[in-house]
């Protein structure tokens, strides 16, 4: 069988093997491993593997199918096995057998297996005799030895590893066995390992790492000799071994022990000593760097540790501290980010301390913390500023953590603080140099600057929060933004993240300029800057595009008064350029995934910016309103007109005429969003002839392309931004639009649903209006037929795709939504006119078939929310109960409203919770069902008194409900509110559907 295991390893190690024939060696294999004659054979083979050549494929097999079936051995087996691991280990040694280190470390593994399962009871001597293999000092034999000791360590000490109680038990076993026989002899041989530098560099490494990982659990006055640390510390000095040498020093630092203790241990290390002789210039040896500021790190949060469980010991920490701090100091601030950021974590925990303890902290020690942290957030001098890179992310990333550290030492020591920030940002923003100023300066004298000011929103230096706007340090902050603004600076340094920083200072900090009594000329210069080529015009296309959204962003928070019509004129024509549309088809990316081009998404904040700009000049600007109107609007109506006069097959041709004159439909919806705040809403009737022609534009723009999707949701867009300035206007314009969007015969689900909300937006909008009443009167049953048209118009294929799913329950939604709307606005009797009245009983039974869809459960309780709606105004006899509706006197009642409703709201209110197998009350969307149902009915014996307690009672009684059961019901319906009644009516269900 060795052989047929010899052949098969080779045939599935092959890379020109038959595929037939590998499957074939596979399934031997397979059974090789799981046979007790496979393992018996491949214990064959690991015997003559130290006399004779094995190849390492074969070698790796055997060692695998060996490990798998140890869990399966006898103690007498597992006696064996130990025996011939052993015989086999000696071979090697002996025969000087140099395996590659994956092979070696896979025997080792299986040492450490067996040494699990046999130092306990079968075989003690297991460490003794691995011991014995290295007192010759045989590099081969050592090197196996420490490999093996690893091993051992990951299957019984590794923390890192989670394991079942029952083999965690049996680790504590063997960790105490061997602190019993074998913890003075281990610890020895590994001191003497470290006591001949001759030894090869793995095997020291290899011995360092031991003793990190031993040193958790072994008794500790093992390694701290002086003979024993002095062999450690040598290898800080090896280029080889410092930095494994680090690694155990933290292990050994990091050893639980009581506080006393611990600090005895860190004084006899004298670690600070010792790193601060260490030459750590090069930074070819940056690895070896980055694990000293680790190991200066744990030093650091240890004696924080034991003065956080023994105050007392606070002189003697401090002493410690003393010596560490110049360590930290030079981490922290060194070139590498790498470095710095792992001592972050001893900062940060000493600065919560110093919260706690007052004597831990001194105002030298934190001021020159402050110092080194606010120079490490400045941006490196190889950095440019303008990269998205992976460095510069990490960069952000280790500011905002030190920011954090900033910000507590400014809790700790406020007036600290307040001395020295106001210093970086003068002498960083002021400080003179004008052109030749190094961007990085002004950048960290920004950045402080708006730190500056988070820290006063924030209260970090603790005034009274009444007195925060008044107190001289907000005064400062001021004083910096109002010398920021007149400054030259950011026009003298040219730089990206100058620019953008700049911007987003003084968007953020708008609310200032109420304060200021030159507000207006502030207000000016800001816009002066934004409209530069340091803004909008920036020739950097990423400050150019967030400047535009800044500058949207800037005067819609500011409303600035302007009583200058003509530096708004000049502004208006200066930015024409940016007003050009220009759209772009979309590209596909190497996924296929579709990706918008061009900037259109971004121009549209200057529309509304401008918009906005003109429409805040003062009532005295009339003319020059109306001038700047046409100047936006008029290269746009050029561009639809082009478009409009494109021939049919352009049309068809080239989505991209489509495509702009949807941007220019949207552009002219953007500016008169904008233009919403003209004098509080009191236009001129000029104005409203501009925008009236607007609309005009629009209806012969949709007239032309009504076939496409973009130009009917663009249409309705600018009209929705039309409806507060045209007001009714606008009337003679909503019929053609919504006849136009109606008959188109590709409308998608997704569309109707944002055209019912726009109807809702209109019947809000113009409830009192006769004309708009009567253009939804008309429009009403279309409309609600071509919703009931695109539900049910859905193949086999469809009802099962997510996407379609959620479409349709969406369309569902806002077709209720449009119904409530009508409730809402006064306007139900649109539902039962003459016109109307033929679909209104298909509407009750869609809200009636939607309320028992749980499917969507948002979808159920808005059905069952217009049920009450219709209730409220329809229930107890038909007529309308809305003595806000202009037109429901008028209307006859609805005959047998009141029966139907109550035979199938009260089947609704009992059937849905207890005949659907998935409402559980104990979810919360359908508890929200459940409080939805008790008010329908609360809504209804209100309405209908007596006539519905007796329906209800009938109802209840043949549903087997006990009398006893149904005059308690029946009771707190009429006594109890609508609040208390859905707490009862929930516990109500939930009992009875416990008792079934």
């Amino acid at each position: 069988m060795e052989q047929q295991i010899h052949q098969a390893v080779d045939i599935a190690l092959s890379g020109t093997a038959d595929a037939s024939l590998k499957n074939q060696a596979y399934d031997f294999i397979n059974q090789i491993k799981s046979t007790p004659e496979g393992y018996k054979s491949s214990v064959g083979i690991l015997e003559k593997s130290g006399t004779q050549p094995v190849n390492e494929g074969l070698k790796f097999f055997i060692f695998q199918v060996i490990d798998e079936n140890i869990d399966k051995l006898n103690d007498e087996q597992l006696f064996t096995l130990n025996t011939q691991l052993f015989k086999t280990l000696g071979q090697y040694i002996a025969n000087d057998i140099n395996d590659p280190i994956y092979l070696r470390n896979k025997f080792a593994q299986l040492f450490s297996r067996i040494f699990c399962a046999v130092y306990l009871n079968i075989y003690p001597n297991f460490l003794k005799d691995l011991l014995n293999l290295i007192a010759t000092n045989n590099q081969n034999a050592t090197d196996y030895y420490t490999r093996i000791i690893i091993s051992i360590h990951y299957e019984i000490g590794d923390k890192f590893i989670a394991r079942t109680r029952e083999v965690q038990e049996r680790n504590n076993l063997l960790k105490d066995q061997i602190r019993i026989n074998d913890m003075n002899s281990l610890a020895t041989s590994w001191g003497k390992i470290l006591q001949n530098p001759q030894n090869s560099n793995e095997i020291l490494n290899n011995t360092l790492k031991i003793i990190g990982q031993y040193i958790n659990w072994m008794e500790i006055s093992l390694f701290i000799s002086n003979d024993f640390m002095r062999s450690i510390f040598q290898y800080l000095n090896k280029e080889d071994q410092r930095s494994e040498t680090c690694l155990a020093l933290i292990e050994i630092v990091s050893k639980k022990m009581k506080p006393a203790n611990k600090l005895e241990l860190i004084s006899l290390l004298n670690l600070t000593t010792i790193v601060s002789s260490i030459d750590l210039s090069d930074n070819d040896e940056l690895e070896f760097v980055e694990n000293i500021a680790k190991l200066l790190n744990q030093v650091g949060q240890e004696l924080l540790i034991v003065l956080e469980n023994q105050q007392e010991l606070v002189t003697d920490v401090n002493e410690q501290l003393l010596k560490l701090w110049p360590l930290i100091f030079s981490s922290l601030s060194h070139e590498y980010d790498d470095v710095s950021q792992q001592v972050f974590p001893f900062i940060q925990q000493y600065l919560l301390l110093c919260k706690k303890s007052q004597e831990l902290s001194s105002l030298e020690l934190l001021s020159t913390l402050l110092n080194k942290v606010i120079f490490k957030m400045k941006y490196d001098e190889d950095a440019d500023g303008i990269s998205d890179d992976d460095e510069t992310g990490q960069f952000l990333d280790i500011r905002s953590k030190l920011k954090v550290f900033q910000d507590t030492i400014a809790v700790l020591k406020p007036d600290l603080y307040l001395e020295a920030i106001p210093i970086v940002i003068n002498e960083s923003l002021f400080g003179g140099n004008g052109k030749n100023a190094d961007w990085r300066k002004i950048e960290l004298g920004l950045f402080e600057l708006n730190s500056f000011s988070e820290s006063l929103r924030k209260n970090l230096i603790n005034l009274p929060k009444n007195e925060i706007n008044q107190s001289k340090p907000y005064l400062i902050f001021q004083e910096f933004l109002i010398k920021l603004i007149n400054s030259d600076l950011i026009i003298e340094v040219n730089h990206p993240k100058i620019q953008t920083s700049f911007f987003e200072i003084i968007v953020q900090h708008y609310t200032f300029l109420n304060t200021q009594a030159n507000q207006q000329q502030l207000v000016l210069r800001i816009l002066e800057i934004f409209t530069s080529p340091l803004g909008l015009f920036n020739e950097n296309e990423k400050v150019r595009l967030r400047s535009w959204y800044l500058f949207f962003r800037f005067v819609t928070k500011t409303k600035p008064t302007l009583n200058n019509s003509t530096f708004v004129e000049n502004m208006v024509i200066k930015l024409q350029s940016l007003l050009v549309v220009k759209a772009e088809l979309p590209t596909k990316d190497e996924d296929d995934d579709i990706v918008e081009t061009g900037n259109f998404n971004n121009q549209l904040y200057l529309f509304e910016s401008v918009g906005l700009l003109v429409s805040l000049l003062n009532a005295d600007s009339a003319d020059h309103k109306l001038k700047l109107i046409d100047l936006v609007f008029q290269p746009i109506f050029n561009d639809l007109e082009n478009c409009v006069s494109s021939s049919d097959q352009d049309k068809l041709t080239q989505p991209l005429i489509a495509l702009q004159a949807h941007h220019s439909l949207m552009a002219i919806g953007t500016f008169a969003r904008g233009y919403d705040h003209d004098l509080q809403n009191k236009y001129s009737e000029e104005i409203r002839s501009k925008i009236n022609n607007a609309a005009q534009v629009v209806l012969i723009t949709l007239e032309n392309f009504p076939k496409h999707e973009k130009i009917r949701d663009a249409a309705r867009f600018a009209f929705a931004r039309f409806i507060p300035i045209l007001k009714n206007q606008i009337n003679v314009h909503l019929t053609k639009l919504i006849t136009l969007i109606l008959a188109a015969n590709d409308l998608r689900t997704s569309e109707l649903s944002d055209f019912l909300s726009f109807l809702g937006q209109i019947a809000h909008n113009y409830k009192d209006d006769n004309n708009i009443y009567q253009l939804l009167n008309n429009l009403l049953t279309p409309v609600i037929n071509k919703v009931f048209e695109i539900l049910s118009n859905t193949t086999s294929d469809e009802q099962l795709m997510p996407d379609i799913i959620r479409d349709k329950y969406d369309l569902k939604k806002a077709y209720m939504n449009f119904i409530g709307s009508l409730f809402l606005n006064h306007s139900a009797s649109l539902l039962i006119t003459e016109t109307n009245k033929r679909k209104f009983p298909e509407i009750v039974t869609s809200l009636l078939e939607y309320a028992y869809d749980l499917g969507e459960p948002t979808a159920s309780k808005l059905a069952i929310t217009q049920l009450i709606n219709i209730i409220n105004v329809f229930g107890n006899g038909g007529k309308i109960h809305d003595p806000e509706d202009s037109y429901g006197s008028n209307l006859p009642a609805v005959e047998g409203i009141d029966e139907f409703l109550m035979n199938k709201v009260t089947q609704l209110s009992f059937e849905l919770p207890f005949q659907k197998q998935e409402f559980d009350l104990k979810d919360a969307q359908y508890r929200s069902i459940g409080q939805e149902i008790s008010l329908m009915l609360k809504t209804y014996e209100q309405r209908n008194g007596d006539e519905f307690l007796n329906y209800l009672s009938v109802y209840l009684t043949n549903m087997g409900l006990s009398q006893q059961l149904m005059n308690e019901f029946g009771s707190n319906l009429v006594k109890l509110d609508s609040r208390n009644f859905k707490k009862y009516f929930i516990t109500f269900v939930i009992q009875l559907k416990g008792n079934k």
